[in-house]
């Protein structure tokens, strides 16, 4: 080797980098190392930029509460008196509305709250305390933002972010949102002089309609107080204990029965509950306070003052069944298709391999299977020798047995309703069309339906139910809307643009099951197979606003689905299972499962159908 050569190479040493033409250089890549010297250039101005949007904020954290304090950006630490902890702002400022308002929220606490007042004048009660503290949050946070109108934009720029993190920004029931973030909402559009919820979701109208009807006068008097934070304290105190009243305590409501004052729509909330500060322990304990409140607000939750009527409609004529290529034009669902397939790989990793490993179970007990030792049939060509040396000799032929899977039918029925919204409903989509696959390689004929309502409160049968003169006690009141994704005999290569109409924001309103459910079945009993299946994938109970304000009856819809249940499953034509997304569907589906997040659900999904085609036993 010539020696210029073997003088610029050196030995390793222990940590992993050698010494080369005088130089240190990793043996590992520095990613950064690869860009160009723009992309850098772009990378620092970025970083600058950043630095001077936290420098900002800093600096208004400071003004505002009215002393030195130190931000410190990306930690999850507490904030106190000396510190305000803030998380790190994104690198492309996505977080930049959520970020201000914690940056305010924490300042003004800082700005004008007594830590000894408020401490002196909290409840020994945990759930007391809890409740206590957070109106003394909210009165700081409003004197701020009364001073300041940008303030209250960034607190509520917060709240949604709060509520999007948690997956509850859609929650179209009382009952999946915790009373902490009820009070959050209702207190702070109170004492700002704003009348309408400034969360426009359904759960959120329906707290802030039970809290205004029940408590505006005790608002007023908090909205009032609050520059003094001692009389204010005082007048939480005795609204925290009209509140606590009102709702029913833990042990009453587990004694209820379902149409009972305070009684839930079976909605569990578990693992969905926001807190006041990331690092604070939860404001309620699961199935606490925030799972009973349920539908409070229409109020669903009133005891029927007597024997509920027959379900039915009030009027059929606005409802329609529509095959999911007449929602929108072919275009627009080709587009969607696209985006869709460019977001399958997030799903197509996992979800391939349970959907492959179940297509492998049941093609595996598809294969020829057949009866030996019998009287005729087909002879045995291992028995052959035996039937030459004796003519005679019985039990000689074998027979092939029918495919238990030849003769099967899967129906998918998928609530379309507005809490479905987002990452929900586009998993649920990944997921039936995944199943579809894999069944139709196995010869079991699969649809995929949808069920949601035409329009939100009521659409034309409301107007018809008011242009009738209101007649007590109408039955259901609004236009259903159930949809064809796939039926069982269109290939799924014909039917993958239409399931995409599934991802359409505009369909996705209210859900009355018990109608969707019947029809379902009733689409399963003119199929010609011998087993059917039909599986729900639902995120709650059923709401249809406009029905439940304006029936006696608040359990009506409910009633009816367990009504529908009852009738699919002692006729034993159907086997009927269910999986609830966030939400315990065992009280309606004897064979169930609850999936806890939207990833667990093609698992969940797939475990409950090899259940059932596979191992063929009961599943609950």
């Amino acid at each position: 080797m010539p020696q210029n050569i073997r003088s610029t190479i050196q030995k390793r040493d222990d940590k992993g980098v050698v010494r080369h033409g005088g130089e240190w250089l990793a043996i590992w890549s520095d990613p950064d190392s690869l860009k160009s010297a723009t992309e850098r250039r772009e990378d620092e101005t970025r970083e600058l930029a950043l630095q001077k949007i936290e420098a900002s904020l800093a600096a208004t954290a400071r003004s505002m509460a009215g002393q030195n304090i130190e931000v410190i950006f990306g930690t999850t630490g507490d904030s106190d008196k000396r510190r305000i902890a803030l998380p790190k702002l994104a690198p492309d400022a996505s977080n930049l509305a959520a970020l201000r308002g914690q940056c305010d929220a924490s300042a003004s606490f800082l700005a004008h709250h007594n830590a000894a007042l408020l401490d002196g004048q909290a409840p020994q009660d945990p759930t007391r305390s809890h409740l206590f503290r957070l109106l003394e949050h909210l009165r700081c946070e409003a004197l701020e933002a009364r001073a300041f109108p940008g303030v209250g934009a960034n607190l509520v720029a917060l709240h949604l972010d709060r509520l999007a993190h948690a997956q509850l920004l859609n929650a179209h029931l009382a009952s999946l949102l915790p009373l902490a973030e009820a009070l959050r909402m209702v207190c702070r559009d109170s004492f700002l002089g704003v009348r309408e919820p400034s969360i426009q979701t359904a759960g959120f109208r329906m707290w802030d309609r039970w809290l205004r009807e029940r408590f505006q006068d005790r608002f007023d008097q908090l909205g009032s107080a609050l520059t003094d934070q001692r009389a204010f304290g005082e007048v939480a105190n005795a609204f925290i204990a009209a509140l606590l009243t009102e709702l029913p305590s833990a042990g009453e409501r587990k004694r209820r029965t379902l149409g009972d004052p305070g009684e839930t729509t079976g909605n569990d909330t578990r693992d969905l509950r926001a807190t006041d500060d990331p690092a604070d322990a939860p404001l309620f304990e699961p199935g606490d306070l925030e799972a009973e409140t349920s539908d409070m607000s229409s109020p669903i939750m009133a005891a029927p003052t007597r024997a509920p009527a027959p379900y039915r409609a009030f009027t059929t004529r606005h409802d329609r069944v529509v095959h999911a290529s007449e929602l929108a034009p072919a275009p627009s669902l080709r587009e969607t298709r696209r985006k869709l397939d460019a977001r399958m790989e997030e799903y197509r990793q996992e979800a391939m391999r349970l959907v492959s490993r179940l297509q492998r179970r049941v093609m595996a007990l598809q294969s020829r299977q057949w009866e030996f030792d019998l009287d005729e049939g087909l002879i045995d060509a291992a028995k052959l020798d035996r039937v030459i040396i004796n003519p005679g000799f019985e039990h000689a032929y074998k027979m092939e047995t029918d495919c238990p899977f030849r003769e099967t039918v899967v129906s998918i029925l998928i609530d379309n309703s507005g809490s479905m919204r987002g990452k929900q409903i586009e998993t649920a989509c990944v997921v039936a069309e995944l199943l579809a696959a894999a069944l139709e390689r196995c010869a079991i004929s699969t649809e995929i339906l949808g069920f949601t309502t035409s329009a939100w409160k009521g659409g034309n049968s409301c107007k018809d139910w008011l242009r009738a003169g209101k007649p007590t006690s109408p039955g259901r009141l609004n236009d259903l809307l159930h949809i064809i994704y796939k039926d069982a005999a269109t290939p799924l290569r014909r039917a993958r643009d239409s399931i995409c109409a599934m991802l359409l924001p505009s369909i996705l309103k209210e859900n009355v099951d018990g109608e969707a459910l019947d029809w379902a079945a009733s689409r399963l009993m003119q199929r010609s197979e011998r087993r059917k299946i039909l599986m729900v994938l639902s995120d709650g109970a059923p709401v249809d606003q406009a029905t439940l304000e304006r029936n006696d009856d608040k359990t009506i819809l409910d009633r009816h689905l367990r009504d529908v249940i009852a009738h699919v499953t002692y006729t034993g034509s159907i086997e009927l299972c269910a999986i609830g997304i966030r939400h315990d569907v065992s009280s309606y589906y004897p064979v169930s499962r609850q999936v806890d997040q939207v990833t667990e659900l093609a698992d969940k999904t797939v475990e409950l159908l090899d259940c059932l085609l596979v191992t063929r036993r009961q599943c609950n």
